[in-house]
């Protein structure tokens, strides 16, 4: 009975998640789409492949003794882990290999061979453990939010968690040059080669007062949900929560109206990953894992000081180089400093106007000048339980409710103090 109830929520929620995110009028063709060419990376594909593996899984863990404790999801989650890494590494040296040997000899040819076997061997492991891992981190999250109360009836969660272990695409973003805002973007396929992000943005910038980049992304708020696996387990169950929190708040007015202003759309990505992280490293301990830090004292701020005061004070200066016209004098600078990072081991690939219309919708983060993500964690401390925040938060439908309700908590503190 209690499959049979999850199984009905989960089409609604399916049937929901489509309907809100179809839009209905004429599909138009942007720059981005003209840029990324044959790289796009289709939603609607992948979660038609995607939907069916993971109903296959859970199938198969109705059988009596399939179904693992916390203690065997943690061991399950870190084999897969080590087995993804180990295949990285393999797939690193095999390339490393071929692009060093021009002519191969009989010795070399008997390594390569024994790498490509060792790779196959590596692959299937990853693929029988995949299904394991992904239920795994979906068990740990699920329970995280149901600590706080944002089940239904049964602990039933809507949308219920669903994860899909491996490589996020891409993304395009385009800005104007003459100011930092993004214009536009685009999902790119994961695979490509790094010659290629260069010939997209090349494309993009044809375009007149056009900076673009293609970046990374860590997770995306698909059905299911993507998530990367080459971070630490920690880092994932993160991402994992951020991008859950999207989906649970497509159903709600903070979703709902993401895109109606720049403010809502950093106000709900620095939601997603304040409470991200701390619904993430509650899931991470429900595994069975330690924590150090307590979410609230682990900011990119404090891990990354220098890092996060250069890329700060680059997006102020270049913020007034731009208002005062100045343009190519912003990005010389911009390129100046990029290299300054680069020789302080920071590697990032480029810094531009698109780098900061991106990164900038993460408040907390240094590519952003935005006080949302301190006027957020101010929030987060008028609230006794994280469910509470989550539960207040996501009935913000525009900016100016947000404000209203943190200056109603101000008030009701200096009030009750």
């Amino acid at each position: 009975m209690a499959f049979t109830r999850k199984r009905k929520f989960f089409f609604v929620a399916i049937g929901i998640l489509i309907l809100l995110s179809t839009r209905n009028d004429e599909y138009h063709f942007t720059q981005a789409d003209y840029a990324a060419g044959s790289h796009s990376f289709s939603i609607v594909q992948w979660e038609l492949r995607h939907i069916p593996l993971k109903w296959t899984h859970l199938l198969w863990e109705l059988y009596p003794g399939n179904k693992p404790d916390d203690f065997e999801r943690n061991a399950i989650v870190h084999e897969y882990l080590s087995t993804t890494l180990q295949l990285e590494k393999e797939r690193d040296n095999l390339t490393d290999v071929a692009t060093a040997t021009h002519l191969l000899d009989s010795a070399s040819k008997n390594y390569i061979d024994l790498k490509n076997k060792e790779i196959v061997r590596l692959s299937r492991k990853r693929e029988q453990l995949r299904g394991r891992a992904e239920e795994a981190i979906e068990s740990a999250v699920s329970t995280a939010a149901n600590n706080h109360g944002l089940g239904l009836t049964f602990g039933i969660l809507l949308p219920p968690t669903d994860f899909r272990l491996g490589d996020p695409p891409h993304i395009l973003i385009t800005s104007r040059r003459d100011k930092i805002a993004m214009s536009g973007s685009k999902l790119i396929n994961p695979k490509l080669e790094w010659s290629e992000r260069a010939e997209i943005e090349n494309r993009a910038e044809l375009y007149e007062n056009t900076s673009a980049l293609v970046d990374d992304l860590a997770g995306l708020g698909t059905y299911p949900a993507i998530v990367s696996d080459k971070d630490s387990l920690r880092r994932i169950m993160r991402t994992a929560a951020h991008e859950w929190l999207h989906n649970y708040w497509i159903l709600k007015p903070l979703g709902r109206n993401m895109w109606d202003s720049q403010n809502m759309q950093i106000l709900n990505e620095t939601a997603a990953d304040l409470v991200g992280n701390e619904l993430g490293d509650e899931a991470f301990i429900i595994l069975g894992n330690d924590i150090e830090n307590a979410y609230k004292y682990d900011t990119f701020s404090s891990s990354n000081p220098h890092l996060f005061t250069i890329l700060r004070e680059t997006r102020i200066n270049v913020e007034e180089m731009l208002k005062n016209g100045n343009i190519e004098e912003a990005e010389k600078y911009m390129r100046k400093q990029l290299w300054n990072l680069k020789l302080g081991g920071y590697n990032i690939r480029k810094l531009n106007q698109a780098y900061f219309a991106f990164r900038g919708n993460y408040a907390e983060g240094p590519a952003s000048i935005s006080p949302i993500g301190s006027d957020l964690r101010e929030l987060r401390d008028y609230y006794s339980t994280l469910g509470e925040f989550i539960e207040s938060v996501s009935k913000i439908g525009d900016f100016e409710q947000f404000h209203y309700l943190l200056n109603l908590k101000r008030k009701e503190y200096f009030v009750n103090s």
